[in-house]
């Protein structure tokens, strides 16, 4: 178990995440500063790789592509900082296009706050499906049976995407550093010989 206490370690944290509702949500409007560090805040899990999870050009870009409404005065709301949030989540697994299609008819089906509020619940709840049966497996991993309402399936399959993902690239990360960590003690040991 020592050696996957990093990948269980992580599995423990995931499994656990919980998520900001819009009513929690800074109800006065902030500036571009203050928005790019909450979601920074609300997504530490979030890899971006050597590139920035989130920059002041993104949320520019994310205004002129029509899928953010254009700040007040340069100050961002609610609707700016949610719909950010779930930018930055979605575009690790889809197209700008089609998240900003997918915003779009969650928000006509469900309203926007009821569609992000779901949207976090959702996520929180595939993190949980994913993450948590690595805690308790042995050498068998069980991937619980979920139930999902229909309106709600392509934000389950997304978020479901997206933890399996994240999984993926946690086992490899560990596996790699595994592995990395026992040729250099080969090497030192074949130098003590």
């Amino acid at each position: 178990m020592e050696e996957n206490l990093d990948l269980y370690q992580y599995c423990m944290a995931m499994s656990k995440v919980k998520f900001t509702l819009w009513n929690d949500l800074p109800e006065n409007a902030i500036y571009a500063d203050k928005l790019l560090q909450i979601v920074k805040d609300e997504l530490p899990f979030m890899k971006a790789g050597n590139e920035k999870l989130i920059t002041k050009s993104m949320v520019n870009n994310y205004v002129k592509w029509g899928m953010l409404p254009k700040p007040i005065k340069k100050k961002y709301g609610r609707l700016h900082i949610a719909s950010v949030i779930v930018i930055t989540v979605l575009k690790q697994i889809l197209p700008i296009a089609e998240i900003k299609e997918g915003i779009q008819l969650q928000a006509v089906l469900h309203g926007t706050q009821r569609a992000y509020d779901a949207f976090c619940l959702v996520l929180e709840e595939a993190m949980s499906k994913v993450f948590s049966p690595v805690l308790g497996a042995q050498d068998l991993y069980v991937f619980d049976e979920r139930k999902i309402e229909n309106d709600k399936l392509a934000i389950s399959a997304i978020t479901t995407a997206l933890c399996s993902k994240l999984l993926t690239e946690k086992i490899i990360e560990t596996k790699i550093n595994l592995y990395s960590n026992k040729d250099n003690e080969n090497v030192k040991g074949k130098a003590h010989e």
